[in-house]
Order: structure tokens, then C-alpha cells, then sequence
């Protein structure tokens, strides 16, 4: 499965060994450096999985790195690449209370899933997020559906149109 991991910098190293528990190998993209104006968002359209583990908050329409920069911008979200069926992971706070979920759907991912509430993480380890974001990964790989994947991991599951028009 090809992966884009986004995640702030001080995270990197969960996001990239949760992950590997999960069977996906992939170099996290961070923020810093890269920040909402320098994110390469043409990338989205290579990913099956696109998983971002960034600051956010209710209605937010930029999503943060470390020290509050900013690293995901709805707008470019919304105005970027078809991505045909991806499965996006919204790790941080409160994003399904914002329109990223929607922005991706409208893109063409096959479902989001994100947090509807504050989330915790680890410096060293993986938090509640951390965790909920592997065990979705797990389940998706097995097979699981959407809405089976997010069962008990307090994330909901936005599930849209799959690439041949029907529902998922």
C-alpha cells in the first residue's frame, strides 16, 4: 500500500514506527519544514493511504505543524489532485469537526476518518491517537470496511463515492 505520512516534526518518529506496526513503510513528511505554502499537494494523488497527524481545531481551515505553523490548507485540499479511491486518516484534534473530511471526499477519497474531539499523543510511544490511527490501518488492511475499521477507535468514519460511482 503507498502511503503519504504528513505529520508535525516533533511526531515523526511515532508516525513512522506506528505505521511500520502496521505493515506501511513510508518516510513521514514533516512540518517544519514544509509548511501549507510548501507542502507538496500533487503528492495526494499518488497515496492509497494518506495519513496526516497535524494540530487542529474545531472549524479550522488550515491544519498546524510544530509551533503553530501552518502546514494544510483547506483550500489547497480542495483545489488539489483527484485521488482515486485513497483512504485519508485525520489524526489530530478535532478534524472531523472541520471540512477536511469533506474536502477529501469531494477529491475522491473512498473514506476519512478523523477525530471528533481533542486527541492525545506521546512524545515516546504511541498515544490514545496514535494508536486508534494504527489499529485503523490494521483493520483496512485485513479487509475491514470503513465503518468496521473505525469501530471503538473514536474516530468516525466519512465514507463517499469509490471510483466506479457506487457507495462504500
Amino acid at each position: 500500500m503507498k502511503a503519504l505520512i504528513y505529520c508535525y516534526r516533533s511526531g515523526r518518529l511515532n508516525n513512522l514506527l506506528g505505521l511500520a506496526m502496521a505493515g506501511i513503510l513510508a518516510r513521514p513528511l514533516t512540518c517544519p519544514p514544509l509548511t501549507a505554502d510548501t507542502f507538496p499537494y500533487e503528492r495526494l494523488a499518488g497515496a492509497e493511504l494518506i495519513y496526516i497527524a497535524l494540530h487542529g481545531s474545531p472549524r479550522a481551515r488550515v491544519l498546524r505543524g510544530d509551533e503553530q505553523i501552518p502546514a494544510l490548507a483547506l483550500e489547497r485540499v480542495q483545489d488539489g489532485p483527484r485521488l482515486d479511491g485513497a483512504i485519508v486518516i485525520l489524526e489530530g484534534c478535532y478534524q472531523a469537526e472541520t471540512l477536511f473530511p469533506q474536502a477529501f471526499l469531494a477529491r475522491g477519497a473512498r473514506a476519512v476518518f478523523a477525530s471528533p474531539e481533542r486527541t492525545f499523543d506521546r512524545r515516546l510511544g504511541l498515544g490514545a491517537a496514535g494508536k486508534a490511527g494504527l489499529e485503523i490501518v490494521r483493520r483496512l488492511r485485513a479487509g475491514a470496511s470503513p465503518d468496521a475499521a473505525a469501530q471503538d477507535s473514536g474516530f468516525l468514519a466519512f465514507v463517499g463515492q469509490d471510483i466506479n460511482g457506487g457507495f462504500v
